[in-house]
């Protein structure tokens, strides 16, 4: 993902828009609505999709349709490409655009085609997105913005959903209710830091057979008010209490981050999840999952917290047979190191 700061269409960018014969006071009008009525007379193949103008869309026609912008000259980040504004010549991907309209929450409409005959949309935010064999592209928070970023060679940010997961090795010196517990409180201080997750409660499950057999054990408890160490302790004594008698032996145990305490899983986009014991796995498993619409929203922030799993997990490598104590020192650090910083 790109951590490039907003551009605002300036630059060669912009100039390459004033060149093509656009300008803030420019109007389309007649031929912007044509376009619009010619594509909304698309439909999908099987006629259950067709397009559905909105005011981001008429606005953005009514100011860029007819022209053609030409690369203003080398890319600065990728190779810098032109367009034609004319929704008609991207009028029929409207079964892709509507899927992928659901996946972000937001209608899209056809504004036309790089020239590679890629095309270009703008959703009810009036964002610009680009889509092409590598999947869905936001240009810039403004179709002007989008244009320019494209006619320089600005990199775009790629749309998809987040499915990722680690392998970290034992803490030293913890039974494995204690790692896991452990673990989650890590987490949720760095998912709540990025933005993307406060955490409330906590799901403990553990599962017969390795996760393939009977539930033993499913329930929720709240995260106490205080520091994460505190919280941390408290969590650890309640979930060691409800496991009591219940055999852990041959079996996955998880702790599943929740915004909430009904256990519902009302997630705003993401899902965290620590486990140990699945069949096939060693030491612990860290899974991290985010919506499509989340990674456009929070970017940012989804790839901040992505790259500090990723470094802590470097410091929690499985290790082999005989590790040494240095090393387990080393791992033990690592997980108080992130945690301390809340």
């Amino acid at each position: 993902m790109s951590g490039r700061a907003p551009m605002r269409g300036r630059g060669r960018g912009r100039e390459a828009l004033i060149a093509a014969g656009w300008s803030p006071e420019r109007d389309a009008g007649y031929n912007a609505l044509h376009g619009m009525l010619t594509a909304v007379s698309t439909v999908s193949p099987d006629g259950t999709v067709s397009w559905e103008p909105f005011p981001a869309a008429e606005n953005a026609l009514r100011s860029f349709h007819g022209l053609t912008v030409r690369p203003a000259g080398p890319g600065v980040e990728v190779a810098a490409r032109g367009c034609v504004v004319d929704p008609a010549r991207a009028r029929f991907t409207v079964r892709a655009a509507a899927d992928f309209g659901r996946e972000i929450g937001v209608r899209l409409f056809p504004l036309g085609v790089t020239d590679t005959e890629t095309p270009l949309f703008v959703d009810e935010e009036g964002r610009l997105f680009v889509a092409d064999t590598g999947g869905w592209w936001v240009l810039g928070d403004s179709v002007e913005e989008g244009l320019a970023a494209l006619a320089e060679g600005r990199a775009p940010r790629r749309i998809a959903a987040v499915d990722q997961g680690w392998r970290l090795g034992r803490l030293p010196a913890e039974d494995v209710v204690a790692d896991l517990v452990k673990t989650g409180m890590v987490l949720v201080y760095v998912l709540h830091r990025h933005g993307l997750l406060a955490t409330r409660a906590v799901r403990f499950r553990v599962v017969g057979l390795r996760g393939h057999g009977p539930v033993r054990l499913d329930e929720v408890f709240r995260l106490a008010p205080g520091s994460l160490d505190d919280s941390a302790e408290t969590l650890l004594g309640n979930v060691r209490e409800a496991v009591g008698e219940v055999p852990l032996g041959a079996a996955e145990k998880s702790v599943e981050l929740l915004p909430g305490t009904s256990g519902r899983r009302p997630h705003p986009g993401v899902t965290c999840t620590v486990s140990a014991g699945r069949q096939g796995a060693e030491g612990i498993g860290v899974r991290l999952t985010a919506k499509t619409r989340t990674a456009l929203e929070k970017g940012g922030g989804l790839a901040g917290a992505l790259d500090e799993l990723s470094g802590y997990a470097s410091q929690r490598v499985l290790a082999p047979v005989g590790t040494s104590d240095t090393t387990a020192t080393a791992t033990a650090t690592a997980t108080a190191s992130v945690a301390s910083q809340g």
